[in-house]
């Protein structure tokens, strides 16, 4: 496998402050790009953060919000504000140069009564429109959160034929999933370009290093075997600073 790229999530506004200690870390950024914050970026500002990643040789990539939005809504104002609330996010991501961008599916049975058809119409035009934006460069990833099968998600990267992809959730899968993760991953397998790694007992998204919880990581290392490395970025989501250190630790032995 080749060398990981491991990076840690941080919020837009604590990257710059926390430059000298990513770069001691050895780590890239995911830039978590929160809701209301899109309103007050300037463009400049942007690209100043940009070139100080560069100059500090730390890639990132970033993670739109999710809060409210709803990617495969029904009501057509909802998706409206989604649609600009990802394409604002799309545009500060290529801005920073980031070689990623998550979003979530929005997909959840109990939201939409079980009616995947209603959430994968709705889907399609969100991302016909969003998709617009991208660079040539970035990858717009799908992230796993309430599905329970990898269906729903299969069905919506294939429609697009290469211009979506995914990032897979150890999380969210270990909490919500109700098949083997051999079944969820395999027919993924060439569209996953990023892994959050974190673990939990299957009750909260807690979001523990890994090894705290009962996440079957053995069978997820040997699926990481069998797929190229070379353009997937693995990322640490600790919810507090105290457990950033331990988080990117146990992921670097995981990976090794």
């Amino acid at each position: 496998m080749e060398e990981a790229k491991i990076l840690i999530t941080v919020p837009y506004e604590l990257v710059e402050p926390n430059l000298g200690r990513i770069v001691s870390l050895k780590l890239g950024t995911e830039i978590y790009l929160e809701n209301n914050l899109l309103d007050d970026l300037k463009e400049n500002n942007v690209k100043e953060l940009a070139k100080k990643l560069k100059d500090h040789g730390i890639i990132c990539t970033c993670h739109a919000p999710y809060m409210d939005l709803s990617p495969g809504g029904h009501d057509r104002k909802v998706r409206e504000v989604t649609v600009e609330r990802l394409k604002k996010s799309i545009e500060v991501a290529n801005l920073l140069d980031a070689k990623a961008i998550v979003c979530h599916s929005g997909y959840s049975k109990w939201q939409f009564d079980g009616n995947v058809e209603v959430w994968f119409k709705n889907s399609i035009l969100t991302w016909t429109e969003v998709l617009k934006e991208k660079g040539e460069d970035l990858y717009v990833l799908i992230e796993n959160v309430f599905e329970e099968t990898h269906e729903e998600i299969l069905e919506l990267i294939r429609y697009f034929r290469g211009k979506l992809f995914i990032c897979f959730d150890t999380g969210h899968f270990n909490v919500f999933s109700k098949v083997s993760i051999d079944r969820w991953l395999y027919p993924l397998k060439e569209w996953i370009k990023e892994f959050h790694l974190h673990d939990n007992s299957g009750t909260n998204d807690d979001h523990l290093p890994l090894g705290s919880g009962n996440f079957p990581f053995r069978e997820l290392k040997d699926f990481i075997r069998h797929i190229p490395t070379k353009e997937v970025y693995f990322v640490a989501e600790p919810l507090t600073e105290s457990r950033a250190l331990e988080s990117v630790k146990r992921i670097r032995e995981f990976l090794s």
